[in-house]
C-alpha cells in the first residue's frame, strides 16, 4: 500500500498516526523531579499540543527548574512510514541538546516506549542511555515517565509527569 498520493507526492497518514490524537489539547502539567541527592522537587506548567498533517503531533510546553526558574520546551511526536517507527524530539530552553527518539506502541496501544542516547547529567562529556514512557491512561489523563540508565544497567526514574486536560 503506497502511503503518497498521486497529486501531493506527500505522506499521507496511516493507522499509526491515529494514536498522536491522545495527546492533542490544552494540558495541565504536575512533575515531580528526582534530584541527583536523592530528593523529590513538584513543578507545574502547561503544555498545547497540536497535529501538524496528521502525521505530527507538535506541542509547546511551559514549567519551571527546581530553582523555580521557568523553562520552555518544544515537542514533535510521528510515525515515520519509511522506517515502520514512531520518532521524535524534544528540545529545551535550558539545553543545547537535540533529544531525539525512537519509539514503539505496546501491543494494547496504551503506552508508547521511547529511547535515545544524551548527554550524562552524572559524567560531563559523556553519553547515557535515556527511556520514556507515555502512558494513556484516559482521554483526560496521561503520564511520562523519564528513566536513565546508570553504569552497572540499572534504570532510574528521573521525571514523573501527568498531564490532566484543561
Amino acid at each position: 500500500m503506497s502511503t503518497k498520493t498521486q497529486e501531493s507526492m506527500g505522506t499521507l497518514p496511516v493507522k499509526e498516526h491515529e494514536w498522536l490524537q491522545n495527546l492533542v489539547g490544552e494540558w495541565r502539567v504536575e512533575t515531580e523531579l528526582s534530584m541527583p541527592e536523592g530528593t523529590k522537587v513538584k513543578v507545574q506548567g502547561t503544555q498545547s499540543v497540536k497535529v501538524v498533517g496528521g502525521l505530527w503531533a507538535f506541542g509547546e510546553g511551559k514549567g519551571g527548574m527546581p530553582d523555580g526558574s521557568p523553562m520552555t520546551y518544544y515537542l514533535g511526536l510521528g510515525y515515520d512510514v519509511s522506517f515502520k517507527e514512531y520518532r521524535g524530539f524534544v528540545i529545551r530552553s535550558m539545553s543545547s541538546h537535540l533529544w531525539t527518539y525512537k519509539g514503539k506502541l505496546s501491543a494494547d496501544g496504551k503506552t508508547m516506549t521511547m529511547d535515545c542516547v544524551g548527554p550524562s547529567m552524572t559524567r560531563d562529556g559523556e553519553t547515557a542511555n535515556y527511556r520514556d514512557t507515555l502512558e494513556i491512561v484516559d482521554e483526560n489523563h496521561h503520564i511520562y515517565t523519564a528513566t536513565g540508565q546508570d553504569d552497572s544497567g540499572q534504570w532510574h526514574v528521573i521525571m514523573k509527569s501527568h498531564y490532566t486536560r484543561a
